[in-house]
């Protein structure tokens, strides 16, 4: 199945008007980068932050849509930005206060809710690590029984396998006879790549829970997803029977975020709001020790034909 344009530079490719103006992207320098003559376009969803795509030459394509209409992010700024250093914008904001609301409690106020961004993390053998976001509740314990400190990490999608078919169609696209939101939302031959996400998080979900638990008894850590990621990652572990814990003390929650279809579309961004029917509140032990017990016994795989190293064949019973 192939997969369309979903936002363009922050809009919304479903609706046929306003018309969407393609950016000018100047040619690559030796670096992979483009020589931006002024300055690169800012990023819509980050507080003065550059466009990441567009600072590297790339089409600034923020998401795109499954035939079936699923939303999937491939812009790592396009969920929640983690850039620090500059305040937070409204989209922040609003993403932010959602998982705080499903963390803590359906009646925090935004002034009650504190964040870190980018908090470098310790492990052992020095490799680097860094919290997207490290969140915290002010002025006590939260009315739900999980964490008052954890770790959230925002992964809301991934990139897309053809990537060069998506951007040839978008080149096509800034042709003054193709210049419609129609072409540019038609679909293309690129597709979705969960399997590489959930491969890129699995670390996260094992190094970054690891030290949530161990830094202090009661914190704990945060996944927010896209619906891809989380029906992915569920079928994965369908066998596992992790307990529902949201009731009780859970350590770990997957909070997942979809296209908000509530009111009609609007020019601009996509609106997201978490997805209800895909939350999960469990233990974190029992979540990894799920992730490890995935494989099963390969006996077959350890006997039969083998070559040693002139190249000659051994059977091994």
């Amino acid at each position: 199945m192939g997969v369309s344009v979903a936002e363009y530079f922050g809009q919304r490719t479903d609706i046929d008007t306003p018309f969407i103006v393609p950016v000018e992207i100047p040619p690559k320098g030796r670096d992979g980068k483009a020589q931006w003559g002024g300055a690169c376009p800012l990023c819509p969803f980050s507080s003065g932050n550059e466009c990441k795509k567009l600072k590297s030459g790339n089409e600034p394509v923020c998401s795109v849509r499954k035939n079936d209409g699923t939303l999937w992010i491939n812009c790592s700024e396009r969920l929640c930005s983690t850039k620090k250093g500059l305040p937070l914008n409204a989209h922040q904001t609003d993403i932010l206060l959602q998982v705080a609301r499903h963390i803590f409690s359906p009646e925090i106020d935004s002034a009650d809710i504190c964040v870190k961004r980018e908090e470098r993390l310790s492990v052992i053998e020095g490799t680097k690590y860094n919290a997207d976001y490290v969140m915290t509740v002010r002025g006590g314990r939260s009315s739900f029984s999980g964490p008052d400190r954890l770790i959230v990490e925002m992964q809301g999608g991934g990139e897309t396998t053809n990537t060069g078919v998506q951007t040839r169609h978008i080149q096509n696209w800034r042709l003054p006879q193709n210049r419609t939101n129609e072409y540019l939302r038609r679909e293309t031959g690129a597709s979705t790549l969960e399997t590489n996400a959930w491969r890129r998080q699995q670390e996260q979900f094992i190094v970054k829970g690891n030290i949530a638990m161990k830094t202090w008894k009661g914190y704990g850590i945060a996944f927010c997803v896209g619906t891809l990621l989380y029906d992915y990652l569920m079928n994965k572990l369908a066998s596992a029977h992790l307990p529902d814990l949201h009731p009780y003390n859970w350590t770990l929650a997957l909070i997942t975020f979809k296209e908000d279809t509530s009111g009609n579309p609007r020019p601009g961004a996509i609106p997201l709001t978490v997805d209800e029917s895909r939350l999960l509140y469990t233990n974190y032990q029992t979540f990894v020790q799920a992730l490890i017990n995935q494989g099963e016994p390969s006996l077959e795989a350890f006997r039969g034909d083998f070559i040693n190293l002139r190249n000659e064949k051994v059977s091994v019973p």
